[in-house]
């Protein structure tokens, strides 16, 4: 508390000032609690560009110019566009559902290769607006170096002025720097509203209630600094600054003090955004003797409704979100199963479409090992954004595609070019083809996917190349008359749909058929790395090409814990598909072995029957409601792991575990297999 107190009657808007010796630092905080509030607030330095619409214009182009195109930016760009500046003011609202989902975009070409494919349909109300596109991209394609022109067929109004300005106090490259620290005049009025003022012009215009705050000594005074290019010992500092901003923050103190008519309150924090001790300002008065807030405490009035229910605990836990909280936290940790570890009702409608969709090895992997998860996953829906901008590595996700990638396409190119096929290609034709197949999958590659930065890039491509040529020549003999297929769709993949109806008669198979795992009600699809098939039908090789390193003991991995389904399921499908088959060798190959890496399955049929048991509990079990966390939940790169209660792995599971096992029992054997 200060001098000059008055606890009697109201003040207007138009009365109160706040102020602080330097305001820039609480503009954020301030304009959030106005627009929380709902009070008007009048800033008298100015507001930062950055919080206005046009602002936020000006800094789109700059994002764009600065950083390069992406589907992020120009989908940012083109919105703010349509209701600030001169291009695209007639775009749909929802015209970024015309882009494709996964194209990263990340470049002007690419951006006018999408576009071109655009046609009135493709906008929501019909209308021709591929052509305002193709504008804009074309104009920011001129770069950085024009900003000024890109501005002015892109601006107008005051985002015009606010480029303009942001040009005129530095060069292009420093765009990022310029706007964040432009300001405009406050749009709201002065006369009745509250001002948020620095101290030194509140001292020329004073009001009747005012409040100062950041009284600590380290803010207020402010403490003089040298001139980093004219220091001390070259000219003294009082020749350049008569009044330093000290004693200036001193004397407009003072001011304040004796020119405000009825209230003054004084504030100070007594710690920092670091959290270190605030020393107390030598300004700050020392009569009345200070009242001290607690953070916790129950405000006399609240900002707005968060705080207000940040404020009253007991107000808070009378709202349906609260009591839902409370509950489920009490079901964590509580000694039995509940609707809060995954317990619903039977035949719940969600999980009954997710059972009935076409099921891939993922999904069956999420259903056997997680069955919560793939509630949320296949259920619900939620899926992980897809990364849009340039990586600065190659995930083991992309690196395995871009690996099945080119082995697809250098066995296709082996059996359709020589006689006798892939089986029958030497060392040399299987590197030719490779580095020919590498070179098409890394060029589409880079027209449709983000890529890393290029020594990075082929370095990966040439990691690809060498795991590649491992898989393609090892030694191994080839069946009689042998066929080879790569990336064949089973079930109705969506590959399957792809094709047309010439490339799929070349296949083995009807890829449209539907496969249905034995016992169970559920349809599997996708596609095998690899199938190599004798002349007589009789004898089938499935290979399953694994990126990653092969397990570290040197044994052969069966089912993994439910982990590893690929080369059983290919087996599935194959069965179904071909009938004929007597002999079926599934396989997993990992190119990265220093051994073999070749790892067969011993015994596929009794493998497959055990699989089909497995999968018909888990279908049963999920149909029953069962959703349960199960070891799966406890993996290390679980991506539902932010859902599960905090610290599931030290408390959650180890309470639950032991009941989620007994519930589930027809699986837990599963999670125990190698």
């Amino acid at each position: 508390m200060g001098p000059r107190t008055h606890r009697h009657g109201r003040a207007r808007p138009e009365d109160i000032a706040i102020a602080a010796a330097s305001p820039e630092e609480w503009d954020d905080h301030f304009l959030a609690l106005s627009e929380m509030s709902g009070l008007d607030l009048h800033f008298v330095h100015g507001r930062k560009v950055l919080t206005t619409p046009d602002g936020q214009l000006a800094a789109a182009i700059a994002d764009v110019l600065l950083r390069g195109f992406s589907h992020t930016r120009m989908v940012r760009l083109a919105s703010l566009l349509r209701r600030h500046g001169k291009l695209l003011t007639a775009l749909p609202r929802d015209w970024a559902q015309a882009l494709p989902k996964d194209a990263p975009l990340l470049d002007a070409t690419r951006w006018r290769q999408v576009l071109s494919t655009f046609t009135p349909d493709s906008f929501s109300g019909g209308g021709d607006h591929a052509h305002a596109l193709c504008e804009l991209v074309d104009i920011l394609a001129r770069g950085l170096k024009r900003a000024a022109e890109i501005g002015d067929l892109l601006l107008k109004g005051r985002s015009l002025a606010i480029w303009r300005k942001a040009l005129t106090e530095g060069p292009p490259e420093a765009l990022d720097v310029t706007l964040t620290s432009l300001r405009l005049p406050d749009d709201v009025g002065p006369e009745a509203a509250i001002i948020w003022t620095p101290a030194a012009a509140l001292a020329a215009v004073p009001r009747p209630f005012v409040r100062l705050i950041g009284l600590t000594s380290r803010a207020w005074p402010r403490h003089a600094s040298e001139d980093p290019l004219l220091p001390d010992h070259i000219i003294p500092s009082h020749c350049l600054e008569p009044l330093p901003v000290h004693d200036a923050d001193r004397r407009d103190f003072h001011t304040i003090c004796r020119t405000t008519a009825r209230q003054i309150v004084c504030s100070r924090s007594r710690r920092d955004a670091e959290g270190r001790l605030n020393g107390m300002s030598p300004l700050y008065p020392p009569n009345p003797p200070g009242v001290h807030l607690q953070r916790a405490r129950i405000p006399e009035h609240a900002a707005g409704w968060s705080d207000r229910l940040f404020a009253r605990p007991a107000e808070f836990d009378e709202l349906p979100e609260a009591l839902s909280a409370i509950s489920c936290w009490i079901d964590w940790h509580t000694g039995r199963l509940t609707a809060s570890d995954g317990l619903i009702r039977r035949d719940h409608p969600v999980v009954t479409g997710a059972l009935q969709r076409q099921q891939s090895a993922t999904s069956l992997v999420t259903l056997l090992r997680d069955p919560l998860g793939y509630l949320w996953r296949y259920g619900f829906g939620w899926i992980e954004p897809s990364e849009t901008e340039d990586p600065l590595l190659l995930d083991a996700l992309a690196f395995g595609n871009l690996l099945h990638a080119t082995l697809q396409a250098a066995v296709t190119s082996l059996e359709a070019s020589r006689p006798g096929g892939f089986g029958a290609a030497s060392s040399q034709e299987m590197r030719a083809a490779l580095d020919s197949a590498l070179d098409t999958v890394a060029a589409d590659w880079e027209q449709s996917q983000p890529t890393p930065p290029p020594v990075i890039w082929r370095r990966k491509l040439q990691d690809i190349r060498d795991l590649a040529i491992v898989a393609l020549t090892f030694e191994e003999p080839s069946l009689s008359g042998q066929r080879s297929w790569a990336e064949i769709p089973f079930g109705g993949h969506h590959r399957a749909l792809e094709l047309t109806p010439e490339q799929r008669a070349r296949l083995p198979w009807d890829p449209l058929t539907p496969v249905v795992i034995p016992g169970t009600t559920l349809r599997i699809g996708g596609s095998i790395d690899r199938i190599d098939l004798a002349a007589a039908g009789d004898m089938a090789r499935v290979t399953d090409y694994k990126s990653g390193r092969p397990p570290r003991n040197g044994s052969e991995p069966i089912l993994k814990g439910g982990a590893e389904l690929q080369r059983c399921l290919y087996a599935f499908a194959v069965r179904s598909l071909l009938p004929a088959v007597s002999s079926i060798s599934s396989r997993l190959l990992y190119p990265k072995g220093t051994d073999s890496g070749l790892y067969s399955l011993a015994d596929p049929d009794a493998v497959l029957s055990r699989l089909a048991e497995f999968l018909a509990a888990a279908a049963r079990l999920a149909a029953a409601g069962n959703l349960l966390p199960g070891s799966g939940a406890q993996d290390i790169y679980n991506d539902f792991a932010f859902a599960l209660p905090g610290g599931a792995k030290e408390s959650y599971f180890e309470l639950k575990f032991p009941l989620i096992a007994a519930r589930l029992a027809d699986l837990a054997p599963l999670w125990e297999m190698e």
